[in-house]
């Protein structure tokens, strides 16, 4: 049975898999990592930390968001049973640079701990057209995790510079058609970095895995038929 490593957005908890592992296959082994919820660990760290969670046997690795650049660095280790890794509404440098500049001299601890607006989430995450269900899952990811990691995390993403090195790992990325927080340039920055890597566009906002789950589900249930095959 093929494993599938699961690597959280920005919340790092794990609780947004639920649409999509409420959907992909049984013959699919899910392995969830979540990241710390009170203390902050940099981008180096909850590498090392993914690395000894990592299993023994072949694996494919999702990275979510915020995680896209540990996944990376992952990939570019190349542990023996990585087979490929699928990059999902993610990024690998700082992707709204002006933006994430500005929250510098913004209380981010203050706001992180303030409920978002419903009219917040659906716009830059869960679309409009967003159930109460999925909404309330996304605020328990999100109480779930200390106002200053939050901000930390943030932070780290506006320190994100320039990738050096090119990966040659199988890569897939998954595109969201309506992402209000990824640009296209990020996906450039992994077309060119990214020497095996296929791009799905799907339909949703930025939190694909949670809006369109099902086209998701497909492409990674693909993606587990394909090496399965070639390791047979």
């Amino acid at each position: 049975m093929m494993k599938v490593v699961l690597l959280p957005g920005l919340d790092g908890t794990g609780i947004l898999f639920k649409p999509l592992t409420d959907i992909l296959s049984k013959d699919i082994d899910i392995k969830v990592i979540s990241y710390p919820t009170v203390y902050k660990v940099s981008y180096r760290g909850l590498v090392e930390f993914v690395m000894k969670q990592l299993p023994n046997e072949d694996f494919i690795l999702v990275a979510e968001s915020f995680s896209g650049p540990i996944a990376y660095e992952i990939a570019l280790r190349k542990p023996k049973t990585i087979k490929s890794v699928i990059f999902t509404a993610s990024f690998l440098e700082n992707p709204r640079r002006q933006v994430l500049n500005l929250t510098r001299f913004l209380p981010m601890k203050l706001i992180f701990a303030l409920p978002m607006p419903n009219f917040v989430v659906k716009y830059f995450f869960l679309g409009s057209s967003a159930d109460e269900q999925l909404i309330n899952l996304f605020r328990q990811s999100v109480r779930k995790v200390s106002p200053s990691v939050l901000s930390y995390r943030l932070k780290a993403i506006g320190k994100l510079s320039v990738i050096q090195k090119s990966c040659d790992v199988n890569a897939i990325y998954i595109q969201a058609s309506n992402d209000k927080l990824v640009p296209d340039s990020s996906v450039e920055i992994f077309k060119k970095m990214c020497k095996n890597l296929n791009i799905f566009r799907v339909q949703g906002t930025h939190c694909i895995l949670q809006t369109n789950p099902l086209a998701c589900a497909e492409i990674i249930t693909d993606e587990v038929g394909l090496i399965t095959n070639q390791s047979s």
